[in-house]
Formats: structure tokens, sequence, C-alpha cells
């Protein structure tokens, strides 16, 4: 059995819901240089475009039940707003961290990846609508060549428990990552080595 357990802050923002509607969604106001000063929820105050003397963009739908679901905003200068493109592009000032757990014969087996800071994700309004933001779909997720990982497995039962890690100070390609546990001999972490590589996503090269 698999249980996936992600530890990240997926929606990192100041909320203030300015309105008793239930289906408004999320909007940006933006200063001049198109970067998301905050985000809000204003209902047909927006509608005009502006709050407040600053431009304000939609940036997430409300929900398929009509809630609204927040947004991606992680205080100054961590979002920014093309209105060429109409893309948001969202700095992640935290680190990611995701976990799968897989249990058997009485045994748990907890792979683990910690990515630092350093996520930028780039999406449009559109890439928010319906179901589509949970499956992000629409959603580019990328990395600085400099952005480091921790991989780490760690084995228990009911009387012992066995672990490694192995870090990397920048991105690897999967063959490079392979290559580093083989010729550190760590035969735990090799065992889930397709979860770990999947659990990295975007970071790998």
């Amino acid at each position: 059995m698999k249980k996936l357990l992600i530890s990240l802050t997926t929606f990192a923002l100041l909320f203030f819901n300015l309105s008793s509607a239930k289906a408004d969604p999320t909007y940006a106001l933006l200063d001049a240089n198109g970067n998301v000063t905050n985000i809000i929820v204003c209902g047909t105050a927006c509608a005009g475009g502006e709050w407040a003397g600053q431009r304000a963009v939609p940036q997430v739908a409300a929900g398929p039940n009509g809630e609204n679901r927040g947004g991606f905003w992680s205080g100054p200068g961590t979002t920014t707003y093309d209105s060429n493109s109409g893309t948001f592009t969202w700095n992640k000032p935290e680190e990611t961290k995701q976990v799968i757990e897989t249990e058997a014969n009485g045994s748990t087996s907890t792979s683990t990846v910690v990515i630092s800071p350093g996520a930028k994700t780039e999406f449009k309004y559109s890439d928010t609508v319906g179901s589509n933001l949970l499956t992000r779909s629409g959603f580019v997720v990328s990395y600085n060549n400099n952005t480091s990982s921790t991989l780490s497995v760690t084995n228990s039962g009911p009387s012992y428990s066995s672990s490694e890690t192995i870090s990397f100070q920048e991105r690897k390609t999967e063959q490079e990552i392979t290559q580093s546990i083989n010729a550190a001999n760590l035969t735990l972490i090799n065992s889930k080595i397709n979860i770990l590589i999947e659990l990295l996503g975007s970071w790998v090269k």
C-alpha cells in the first residue's frame, strides 16, 4: 500500500476575504511593474479591473462548487504578472518536501525528497479553472541549476530501523543521480530510486 504525504506550501498567501459571495475568484493586485502586491477576494468591486488604485486581475478561479480556493503569493517580490501573455510567475521562497510511505509485511519504508527554495511556477488563470487547479496540467515548474536537493529512505519495523541519505548541490540528470547512488553503495536508496525520481519531478534535468 502506498501513501502519498506531501508537505509543501502549495498556496503561500496573504488572503483577505472582502466579499460574501461564494463564487468569487481570487484577484491579484499589481503595481506599475507587474509585481503582485497582494491577493484578495473583492467580487464585483474588482470587475472593473481596479481596486484601491491598483490594477486587479483574476488569478485563481472559484472551485467547481463555487468555493474560493485562495491564490499564489508569498509576500513582496515573490509573484509577477505578464500582461502580454497573461502569465503569473510565483517564486516559492520555502523548501519543498515530499514523502511517500509504502508498507509491506509489517515494515514501513519512507522515501523523502527535500528541494531547497527556488521553485518557479508559471501559470495562467485558465489553468486554475475547474479541476485544472488540482491536476496542475497547465502549470510549469522549473528550478535554477544550482538548486540543491536531499534524498533519503528509511525502513522501519517493530524492532529495527535503517536509513540512508544523499544530497546534491545542483540539479542532475537521472543517470547522474543513479551513478552517484551506485558509487556510494546506497542499496536502500537504490531500491526506491523510481519513487525518488518521481518525487524530484522537474528538478531532474
